[in-house]
């Protein structure tokens, strides 16, 4: 097994190759192949490993009771997924995740998992982090999805690159298609409160360009 493909996988930083291939070498770890479309885990699926993406992307889905399916994040290499859900009483999937493209992925048994942890303190610590910066993300997205309104949505999601990309003037990272699908609402209500933002004073959107024009009112939008 190569382990220098491990190397940019944030779990393995700060560790060098010699160590790696010492972990590897004491460990069941499978690199595993999924073709477009393929399915890593199931919604409500035990949790008995960890999958860290190597190359290509998927996409969370979550059904709900009354079988809708919404769209909740695309998750990228050379992240994990579900990191924060291998271990508990509750240790299940909470999504469903598809490959976006074909994808490499290595995957760790629950059991390699603890040994490994406990081989390594760099490598705990790394785990820890990454568990910590998904919760904060998990926190900020459950946040997003209490708001009602798309136009409560779309404003936390202006507010959030503004304050990222340090300036009222950006690009939207998404394409509309791509941000409707992540509201989960259709791409005509998203362009219609687009256009009812930008009547109201509040932004000027010219095709992913925008333009913050009333912060205050922004903010006010998305405080409870």
């Amino acid at each position: 097994m190569d382990v220098k493909k491990f190397m940019h996988l944030p779990l393995f930083h700060s560790i060098s190759e010699t160590e790696i291939e010492h972990i590897c070498s004491e460990l069941k770890l499978k690199e595993t192949h999924f073709k477009k479309g393929e399915i890593l885990a199931f919604q409500d699926e035990i949790c008995n490993r960890l999958i860290l993406l190597l190359s290509g992307s998927v996409k969370g889905e979550m059904t709900g009771p009354s079988g809708k399916v919404v769209k909740v994040e695309d998750i990228y290499a050379p992240n994990p997924l579900a990191i924060l859900f291998l271990f508990g009483a509750e240790n299940r999937f909470p999504v469903q995740a598809t490959a976006r493209e074909d994808c490499l992925a290595l995957v760790i048994p629950k059991q390699s998992v603890l040994k490994m942890l406990r081989m390594n303190e760099t490598l705990l610590k790394n785990y820890l982090d990454i568990s910590a910066n998904f919760a904060g993300r998990l926190s900020r997205k459950l946040h997003f999805m209490s708001f009602r309104t798309i136009r409560q949505k779309l404003g936390m999601y202006i507010l959030n690159l503004s304050r990222s990309k340090g300036t009222d003037k950006f690009e939207l990272d998404k394409t509309k298609t791509a941000l409707a699908e992540y509201f989960g609402v259709s791409r005509q209500s998203l362009e219609r409160e687009f256009a009812n933002m930008q009547r109201d004073g509040l932004v000027e959107v010219q095709k992913r360009e925008v333009v913050i024009r009333n912060k205050h009112t922004l903010i006010q939008l998305i405080k409870f």
